[in-house]
């Protein structure tokens, strides 16, 4: 009879521990302590947009580390490709595109820069240092050019895209004789330091 009345107690304690743990769940659940079943369905909605918009910023970053690679590899092309070695280079590329499209090109000066403060001094850009930088020296050429108009838009157009780069800084329309066109440019190319 003993153990009657033992397992009694065990009943009548383990029924009021259940029946506090249900009042407590119900109190948790129906007071603004979780909030409405609403408020927690527009909070996991606006996580869920937080989510897909941090996601989508990601998206871009995905496989960066190959990109760089590659990114440097044509750096180092361009670099490579697109400018000469030799300061004479300059003219004679300048000088084929000219004859291509049957452009004569009249006077040209060439004038080299090496020294970043005295560039500064006598007002360049910004480029310049730049350029030195990365083991360039601007060049900056002066030219006359005479053709007919059709030609001229060719050659401007083979200047802007030629192995050689080259920077049309500005174009100066001069008088016209005969159909043909005079044209004063200033350009600017690099040429690798050493040159």
């Amino acid at each position: 009879m003993a153990d009657f009345g033992q397992a009694k107690k065990r009943i009548y304690t383990s029924l009021i521990a259940m029946g506090v743990l249900s009042v407590a769940s119900l109190v948790v659940l129906l007071t603004p302590i979780t909030g409405s079943s609403s408020s927690r369905l527009a909070e996991l909605q606006r996580l869920d947009a937080t989510l897909r918009d941090k996601t989508r910023e990601v998206v871009p970053l995905r496989g960066i580390d190959k990109k760089i690679v590659e990114a440097r590899g044509e750096i180092s092309d361009f670099y490579e490709t697109r400018f000469p070695a030799v300061q004479s280079s300059v003219p004679e590329a300048l000088g084929k595109i000219a004859s291509t499209h049957s452009v004569k090109m009249d006077l040209a000066k060439y004038e080299s820069k090496t020294d970043p403060k005295a560039e500064t001094r006598t007002g360049g850009n910004d480029n310049t240092a730049a350029a030195l930088a990365v083991g360039l020296r601007p060049v900056q050429i002066e030219a006359g050019f005479t053709g007919t108009y059709p030609n001229m838009m060719r050659f401007i157009n083979e200047l802007e895209r030629a192995k050689t780069f080259f920077i049309v800084d500005s174009v100066n329309l001069g008088e016209s004789q005969g159909g043909d066109v005079k044209l004063q440019m200033k350009l600017e190319t690099y040429v690798k330091a050493g040159a």
